[in-house]
């Protein structure tokens, strides 16, 4: 990517002023203070609690209304196929009643067949009437109507209804409707309706009971090694497996257990061989940069002058890698850092100040904020946001422009630029450590993961998209606590 003569020195500058304070402003901000705070942390109890809730809800309603849904139809289809069966039954308990009825009615002359019907109503808990064959319903089936009027029972698909002919009249005797008997000797509890909602209730009682305990033993182990594999993500290694009761879970217990030994024992080794490495080229570097500086070259020789320059900056640009390997280290194996509320305005004047006037883009802007202060770690912040104006400075073209403003949740401090941009297939491995684009002699491909990994301490993230400006806008969002 191309660069303006000012964004080179500029870049040079930032470059010279990160390396020399990075290793103090890492031991300043991997420090937890009493102000440090865990942003991935578990609100309380309360989420536990509501947590498993919600959950219990979700599958109990969801296994109660299947379990009724296949009762319902295993009941439907049970029915159907004994239809025929249920209706022999019923026809054959009401055959004895419409005999004794048909006999009573044979032996009671015909114009005292009303009264005779009023006196069996007050005996009967379901209504008793003749009507004339004429009147008999239409939604009998022709085979039905013929055997009725051939004197045979009659009896209604939904079984509410019985018919026969008297003897010897034109007459049919109905009986029904049986789905609603006398009220005014039936208990409220006797009800049907009630029958159902009492089923109901205790198929429901019955499964969410049993399935409430289950959830909760499920969700409490769960929601435990759920904090274990937070610990583990946020670099607490030496967390313990807490104690599951559920059989179920604890594989995973063991596995996230197995995982979290093994990972400590890598980012130990990690550790032990950064400082080693770090350690062992310190030493000849500085025999190396002491050589040089006694080696002296003779004015006639021009080209071993510039050989000898070249070495220094070779050694120069090896200790800073260094020095910027070290501290990328100590960010990562940091579990948190210490916050304050900072002033917006002060954090933008204090990143003006550092920016050496020769060393500016054509333009440089930082444009005030509504959003008055923030909350992170100061020396943290400005490292980062010091490594996205240098990276804006390297690839723009004349302008920089330096902004926050407040998005839903989060704290939004935009780095815009008029370079060429960034495609989007490299938007996200542009965050990795040693990842560059583009080759540039200052610099290492450390500055944006830098930029990343403050930001995820901080319970935040790093993005990079489209800008107004016609380049790339660097995105550091944080919380807004």
């Amino acid at each position: 990517m191309p660069a303006s003569h000012g964004c080179a020195a500029s870049s040079a500058t930032w470059a010279r002023c990160r390396i020399a304070s990075k290793r103090s402003a890492a031991r300043a901000i991997c420090s937890t203070g009493p102000g440090g705070t865990d942003p991935m942390a578990p609100s309380g109890t309360a989420v536990h609690h509501a947590g498993h809730f919600r959950l219990f809800l979700r599958y109990c309603l969801g296994f109660v209304l299947a379990y009724l849904i296949l009762i319902g139809s295993g009941l439907y289809l049970w029915a159907a196929l004994t239809e025929q069966g249920e209706d022999q039954q019923i026809r054959t308990q009401l055959q004895g009643i419409h005999h004794l009825l048909q006999a009573r009615y044979a032996d009671t002359p015909q114009a005292q067949w009303p009264q005779l019907t009023r006196l069996l109503q007050t005996q009967f808990a379901y209504p008793v009437r003749v009507i004339p064959m004429a009147e008999a319903p239409h939604t009998l089936y022709p085979q039905s109507l013929q055997h009725l009027e051939q004197g045979g029972l009659v009896v209604t698909d939904d079984a509410h209804f019985s018919y026969q002919r008297l003897p010897g009249s034109s007459e049919v005797l109905v009986l029904g409707d049986f789905s609603k008997p006398d009220k005014a000797d039936v208990a409220w509890y006797d009800s049907p309706s009630v029958d159902t909602l009492v089923m109901v209730a205790i198929f429901v009682i019955a499964i969410a009971l049993p399935l409430y305990f289950l959830v909760y033993r499920l969700w409490r182990d769960v929601y435990a090694l759920g904090h274990m594999a937070l610990a583990i993500q946020q670099g607490d290694l030496a967390v313990g497996a807490p104690a599951v009761g559920t059989h179920l879970v604890r594989p995973l217990r063991e596995a996230l257990s197995r995982m979290a030994t093994q990972l400590q024992d890598v980012m130990e080794g990690q550790r032990i061989l950064s400082q080693a490495v770090a350690h062992e080229t310190r030493t000849p570097l500085a025999r190396m940069r002491f050589a040089l500086a006694m080696m002296q070259v003779g004015d006639e020789d021009p080209e071993g002058t510039e050989l000898l320059e070249g070495l220094k900056a070779d050694v120069t640009r090896l200790e800073q890698l260094a020095s910027a390997g070290v501290t990328y280290a100590q960010f990562g194996r940091s579990l948190r850092i210490s916050t304050q509320r900072l002033e917006v305005a002060e954090v933008f004047d204090a990143l003006d100040q550092r920016l050496p006037p020769g060393g500016r883009v054509r333009r440089l802007r930082f444009l005030p904020s509504h959003q008055r202060t923030l909350v992170a770690n100061r020396d943290a912040l400005l490292l980062a946001l010091g490594n996205l104006i240098g990276n804006a400075c390297r690839h723009a073209a004349s302008e920089v422009v330096v902004s926050a403003s407040t998005v839903e949740q989060w704290v939004v401090i935009a780095v815009d630029d008029d370079g060429p941009g960034v495609a989007p297939a490299d938007r996200e491995r542009i965050f990795q450590p040693y990842v560059q684009l583009q080759r540039h002699p200052d610099g290492f491909g450390l500055g944006l993961a830098l930029v990343h990994i403050i930001a995820i301490k901080h319970g935040g993230r790093a993005d990079v998209c489209d800008s107004v400006l016609g380049g790339a806008r660097f995105r550091l969002l944080l919380p807004d606590a």
